[in-house]
């Protein structure tokens, strides 16, 4: 059961943060926000999306090219593959634009992570992860996780309410 919670917090961290992710591109299309408005990191992420779909397809559900190819590439599946970790979630804020501080000691997301990559790997077995860790242990990893991405979550609101994926260079939303 120990092993089996870390799965249970990784799950936590990365869709999380895959919908968190997907909560930018929704305010961008709600929005309508225009591609050449966005700040060039976005612009950067919109095309390398793009370069993933096939282009008949794009082309298919594009009829006002500035605005529908923010989301027309975005798919929120192909946006982790088991390899979250604090590292990558710092990176992201990078790319997007929003700020990855946080006030918690995150170093056991590392720790959940690569756990988690061990047992969907079968490099170990769950009896061997499991007996490592208290669930005492587990309930204040957890507990960190949850106060960690709630942080991240509320960059995300600031974010959002700030209008900070848009272009500062432009004055125009």
């Amino acid at each position: 059961m120990n092993a089996s919670a870390y799965l249970l917090i990784y799950n936590l961290i990365e869709s999380t943060m895959r919908n968190a992710i997907e909560s930018i591109f929704s305010e961008l299309q709600n929005q309508g926000i225009s591609f050449d408005n966005l700040r060039p990191e976005l612009q950067k992420i919109v095309l390398r999306n793009l370069n993933h779909k096939n282009s008949d397809k794009v082309c298919q559900k594009i009829v006002d090219i500035s605005i529908d190819i923010i989301t027309v590439g975005f798919d929120k599946e192909k946006l982790f593959s088991g390899n979250i970790d604090v590292k990558k979630i710092k990176k992201i804020a990078q790319e997007y634009g929003f700020s990855p501080k946080t006030k918690i000691d995150s170093s056991d997301i590392l720790k959940v992570k690569d756990n988690r990559n061990e047992l969907a790997h079968g490099m170990r077995t769950f009896g061997e992860v499991g007996k490592e860790i208290t669930a005492d242990k587990l309930m204040e990893i957890k507990n960190k996780v949850v106060e960690y991405l709630r942080q991240i979550l509320e960059n995300i609101e600031i974010y959002l309410d700030n209008k900070e994926y848009l272009d500062s260079s432009t004055n125009t939303p």
